[in-house]
C-alpha cells in the first residue's frame, strides 16, 4: 500500500515528500505511524494506520494527512459534562497534547501513555509513543499507536490464574491449619494469633499486599512441625526435662520437611525453618546470623516471642504484656530485627490495636 495520492494537492509540502521516502520503512511496522512536521501537521501515515482507519470507517479524507494533529485532539477535548466516557476521551486528548507539544519543543524526549479504545464488540488497549524523528529535515515526530490489546487479555488472565492459584495455597494452609487445631488447640490459637500480628507488623514496615499474604500464610503454620511431637510433651505442666526440650526444638526442622516439597510462591517453609533464629546466631535449629534469617522469619520471630509470652502456657499463666515488650526491646538489634522491633511498637501503641490483642 503506497498511501494516498497527494499530487493533485496544491499543498503538497516538501515533509509530506520527505515523507514518502520513509514509506517503506513505515509500512513494514505493524503500529499506526503518522509522521508529523514542525507544525504537528500529518505529513505521513503507513500501511498500518490505512486500514485501522478503513476497518473503523474513518471519515479524514486522506487518512488525515494534512490536517493538524494537535488541532484533532483538540476537536476531541469538547467533552459532554456527566458523560464518563467523554470525559476520559477529554483527558487522554489533554495528555496526549501536552507529550506532543513537549516533544515538538525538545523538552521532552518520548512521551507514553496507554489508553482503552472500546470497540462495540470487546475492549481495546492501545500504547501511544511520541518521539522526535531521528533523521534531519523537515519531519519532526513519529506517532505510534501500537495495539495492546492481545497483551492485556494475557495480563488478566495472568492475573485470574494467580489468584486462583493464592486461592488454592490459602486453602492448603488452612487444611493444615486445621489439622493442628484439631490435635492442639493451643498451638492452633497461638498459630492465629501470630499471623494477626504479623499482618500488622508487615502493613506497618509498608511490604506489599502479595508479600503480606505470603507471610501471614507462613505464620499460620509457623508450628506446624509440633504434631510429630508427642501431646504429653506439649502439654506437660512442669520443666521440660533436656531430652524433651530438644525434642521441642525440632519442631521447626519438622515443619520445613513437611512444606519444602509445596511449590509455594512464598518462601512459607523457610519461614518456618527460621522462626526461632536470631539475630546474633543464638537461635536455632541452624544458627543463622542477620539477613541469613529472612525477613519473613524475622517477623515472625516478634511476633513468636510476644505471644507466647503474653498467653496462658500449660506451665504458666500469661504474663503482662509490659514483659513482653520489655523482651522484644531488650532484644531489639541483637536478638530481633530493629526494625521489625520498632514497628511492632508503633502498632502497639495505637489504642484500638493494641486492645484488639
Amino acid at each position: 500500500m503506497n498511501g494516498p495520492d497527494l499530487s493533485t494537492r496544491p499543498a503538497l509540502s516538501r515533509a509530506c515528500l520527505e515523507a514518502r521516502a520513509f514509506q517503506p520503512i513505515i509500512d513494514a511496522l505493524t503500529a499506526h505511524v503518522a509522521l508529523l512536521d514542525g507544525d504537528a501537521t500529518i505529513v505521513g501515515v503507513n500501511a498500518a494506520w490505512m486500514r485501522y482507519a478503513d476497518a473503523n470507517q474513518g471519515h479524514q479524507a486522506d487518512y488525515g494527512i494534512g490536517l493538524n494533529y494537535l488541532a484533532l485532539l483538540e476537536g476531541i477535548q469538547g467533552c459532554v459534562p456527566g458523560d464518563a466516557k467523554s470525559e476520559e476521551d477529554t483527558l487522554i486528548a489533554r495528555q496526549v497534547a501536552q507529550g506532543l507539544r513537549e516533544v515538538l519543543s525538545g523538552r521532552r524526549e518520548k512521551f507514553q501513555l496507554e489508553y482503552p479504545c472500546p470497540s462495540p464488540t470487546e475492549s481495546r488497549w492501545f500504547l501511544v509513543t511520541i518521539t522526535p524523528f531521528p533523521h534531519p529535515g523537515q519531519l519532526r515526530v513519529v506517532v505510534a499507536h501500537e495495539d495492546l490489546t492481545a497483551l492485556k487479555q494475557a495480563q488478566e488472565t495472568t492475573l485470574r490464574q494467580t489468584a486462583q492459584l493464592a486461592g488454592a495455597f490459602s486453602s492448603t494452609v488452612d487444611a493444615i491449619a486445621l489439622f493442628v487445631e484439631k490435635r492442639d488447640p493451643y498451638t492452633a490459637g497461638h498459630q492465629h494469633q501470630v499471623a494477626v500480628l504479623c499482618e500488622r507488623i508487615a502493613r506497618r514496615m509498608g511490604l506489599d499486599a502479595a508479600r503480606r499474604h505470603g507471610l501471614v500464610l507462613g505464620a499460620k503454620i509457623h508450628d506446624i512441625g509440633k504434631i510429630a511431637i508427642p501431646a504429653d510433651i506439649l502439654g506437660k505442666p512442669g520443666r521440660l526435662s533436656p531430652p524433651e526440650l530438644e525434642i521441642i526444638r525440632s519442631h521447626p526442622e519438622t515443619g520445613y520437611d513437611i512444606l519444602r516439597g509445596i511449590d509455594f510462591p512464598w518462601p512459607i517453609a523457610d519461614m518456618v525453618y527460621q522462626h526461632h533464629e536470631r539475630l546474633d546466631g543464638s537461635g536455632y535449629p541452624q544458627g543463622l546470623q542477620g539477613d541469613a534469617i529472612c525477613l519473613e522469619a524475622r517477623i515472625i520471630a516478634v511476633a513468636d516471642v510476644y505471644d507466647a509470652i503474653t498467653s496462658h502456657r500449660p506451665y504458666r499463666p500469661a504474663r503482662p504484656m509490659e514483659t513482653g515488650l520489655c523482651e522484644l526491646m531488650d532484644g531489639r538489634g541483637r536478638l530481633y530485627d530493629r526494625e521489625v522491633v520498632d514497628a511492632f511498637i508503633a502498632v502497639m501503641q495505637t489504642p484500638e490495636k493494641a486492645q484488639q490483642l
